[in-house]
């Protein structure tokens, strides 16, 4: 086929022929209508003989995957090995779920030998989380009565292995009511169906026990001593802070459950702290009580009799009175020899961090408005994670980097509620940064954060990146393996164009800017179409996930 028709130079474009011109346009396209043609039905027979080779193919392969089936690896692995397999499935950070998408559900659906080994393993199912369906009315009984057949067919599975169990109450208080629009009548189920059932396997409970429930429901443990769960070592309880609604309060701090013999980890809210749980505070290595300093019922004194009855601690989590009384003169340091992770939330400049002496500190995490942590930190030469939360004084920042342990691995700084009145608004800029640029500050740095830097700088932050990686040990290998940075303002300069040769190199860097998008004005502003933004305050921006797992 040749260009040259007199029309060529027309293709392509809004020209209109004339009626002789469309004659003569036909007559240019008739041969090779006549030949695309002749290439369809030539295309089409092939067509029908590839699909016939397609199916023969199909017929062999079938054949052929269904004999190597049978000399797959897997099926000549012994039970016992298959068993361990299965377990190494379960998740570890928590108990399993009732869900059809992970082990060990998910194991008994891939093949009947497979469901039959995983019912027949009965450390599978030794572990469950339950959460109670929203019940509103009669209409929704069927779903519970079906969630609590599942997990009594659960736990009866699990034979007579120690048990880990959290139940999750959906409302804390359901109130009844009827569906005028059916008539039927309100129904509801017993708040505390699943405890009461639950209660019956009390003699094997044992890890991650954990019941963030109503008080109501929480009465169906009352009657458990410390003799019904022999083996229970850690328990988690999570009630609404008062005041209740009527008819659901307990003395569930009094429950002899607590006092069970080998009880060694503990965690609870700071709003229903009482310091009379039964507790045998002397075997305690891990204890929580956590929640939001607003309305925590521990201060500052109370935490540390507290933590004084508790001399095995390895781990603890605080978090006291926003506002706390000072502890009195003369009061005595507490002595945690054992204690390797801290982390508390302690408001406003409050005295417990004068008053603790943990020699084995490791990892330490701190929320809080402190004046000054280099008293404190100069006492920790083994710190290798300090993670802090406050509006410290540019001095006091800069003296904080002073005195770090030689030994941190882990760096983290980010913003604490709404600074000061006093505070500068933003202290850590590029000079703070460059303090680390020194080799004497935290020499075996492998993590760095920061959270909501407005005023560093992204050639200052490339600066301390390139001068931490020139700092190298006795084999040439720099110690520096992450940094991450959340920004408060639009990006200056793309970092990871200069710093590509260690990014290549294995350096994890993220850097976060807040979307531009979301800080210039929508045309749209002031009409229902306009889109919605996340704050109203300021710039709008997230951080991943897994950031906030970490800090």
């Amino acid at each position: 086929m040749s260009n040259d028709s007199p029309f060529s130079r027309y293709l392509g474009t809004n020209y209109c022929p004339t009626d002789d011109e469309v004659l003569e346009i036909k007559s240019l396209v008739a041969e090779p209508t006549r030949q695309l043609l002749a290439l369809d039905k030539e295309i089409s027979q092939l067509q029908k003989s590839v699909e016939k080779l397609q199916e023969e193919r199909q017929t062999l392969s079938t054949y052929v995957d269904e004999y190597k089936a049978l000399i797959s690896p897997i099926r000549r692995v012994s039970q016992d090995v298959l068993s361990e397999i299965f377990f190494a499935c379960l998740p570890t950070h928590r108990n399993c779920v009732m869900s059809a998408s992970e082990a060990p559900v998910l194991l008994g659906r891939i093949c009947s030998s497979w469901r039959a080994l995983s019912l027949a393993t009965p450390r599978l199912w030794a572990s469950l989380h339950i959460a109670e369906p929203r019940v509103r009315s009669g209409l929704h009984d069927d779903k519970i009565v079906q969630r609590l057949e599942v997990m009594k067919t659960w736990l009866g599975r699990s034979g007579q292995c120690p048990l880990s169990i959290s139940f999750q109450c959906t409302d804390y208080y359901v109130e009844p009511a009827d569906d005028a629009s059916t008539g039927i009548l309100p129904h509801p189920v017993p708040v505390d169906v699943f405890p009461r059932e639950l209660v019956s396997f009390a003699r094997r409970w044992r890890h991650h026990v954990s019941f963030l429930t109503t008080s109501a429901a929480f009465e169906a443990l009352a009657h458990l001593s410390a003799e019904d769960v022999p083996i229970l070592e850690s328990i988690t309880v999570r009630l609404p802070p008062p005041p209740f609604p009527p008819d659901v309060v307990t003395e569930w701090t009094q429950f002899g459950m607590f006092a069970g013999p080998r009880v060694s980890k503990f965690s609870t809210l700071g709003s229903c702290f009482s310091h009379s749980i039964p507790l045998r505070w002397h075997l305690l290595t891990d204890l929580d009580i956590g929640g939001s300093v607003w309305d925590s019922r521990l201060d500052t004194e109370g935490a540390l009799q507290v933590l004084s009855r508790c001399p095995q601690l390895q781990k603890v989590t605080l978090a006291t009175k926003f506002m706390s009384d000072p502890v009195p003169s003369g009061y005595p340091p507490v002595e945690l020899p054992h204690l390797h992770f801290l982390e508390l939330d302690v408001g406003v400049n409050p005295p417990v961090l004068s008053h603790l002496r943990a020699p084995e500190l490791r990892r330490f995490i701190l929320r809080g408005r402190i004046a000054s942590l280099s008293s404190f930190l100069s006492l920790y030469p083994h710190l290798e994670t300090f993670n802090v939360g406050s509006y410290l004084t540019k001095s006091s920042l800069l003296e904080t980097l002073r005195v770090l342990s030689p030994a941190l691995r882990s760096l983290t700084f980010h913003m604490y509620g709404p600074p000061p009145q006093d505070a500068p608004m933003i202290p850590f800029d590029d000079d703070v940064l460059a303090a680390l640029e020194h080799h004497s500050c935290c020499p075996l740095l492998e993590k760095f954060t920061l959270m909501a830097a407005h005023t560093i700088s992204d050639r200052a932050l490339q600066r301390f990146i390139e001068t931490r990686m020139a700092m190298t040990d006795d084999h040439g290998a720099s110690s520096l393996k992450q940094v991450r940075v959340l920004f408060g303002r639009p990006m200056e300069l793309d970092i990871k164009i200069g710093l590509k040769p260690f990014l290549d190199a294995g350096l994890d860097i993220e850097t976060l800017y807040p979307n531009s998008s979301q800080t210039s004005v929508s045309p749209w502003t002031g009409l229902a179409e306009a889109p919605q933004r996340a704050s109203e305050s300021g710039p709008v921006y997230y951080y991943p996930a897994h950031w906030g797992r970490e800090l």
